[in-house]
């Protein structure tokens, strides 16, 4: 394992967990906008089971996010690329698991919040990053 493919690899895997924590904070915000009695959620498992409306779409949205990387025509490029197709299906059903994390810890306080995001984040990008490497 070459050490400076692996610290890209897992480099990419934390700034996609965190593009993919953006992306399911905009759209539960954008769906409490028309439905307001929903709570804020960014993790899609969770949402499921607290309202349903919120679950499908932000577990859209990510199948959405995994697909996009999928399509990739060329052999050459296709080769190239299979690390990139790896990081993002490992992180992103990592992002499905871990995401439950600043859930499962309650406290009164924003900042513990905030905190357990960032480490959950930063967890599944080096396990995303290093599951596409070996």
């Amino acid at each position: 394992m070459n050490p400076r493919a692996l610290s890209w690899a897992v480099g990419a895997g934390i700034g996609y967990s965190f593009i993919l924590t953006i992306v399911m904070a905009l759209s539960s915000l954008i769906v409490k906008g028309f439905y307001p009695p929903f709570q804020f959620s960014i993790a899609p498992i969770r949402s499921l089971l607290v309202s349903p409306v919120e679950g499908v779409i932000q577990l859209l949205i990510l199948a959405i996010l995994l697909l996009f990387v999928l399509p990739i025509r060329g052999n050459l490029i296709s080769s190239e690329l299979k690390g990139v197709r790896r990081l993002a299906l490992y992180t992103g059903v990592g992002y499905l698991v871990l995401s439950l994390l600043p859930y499962a810890i309650t406290v009164g306080y924003i900042q513990t919040y905030v905190g357990l995001v960032i480490a959950f984040n930063i967890i599944n990008g080096v396990i995303g990053g290093v599951a596409s490497s070996l």
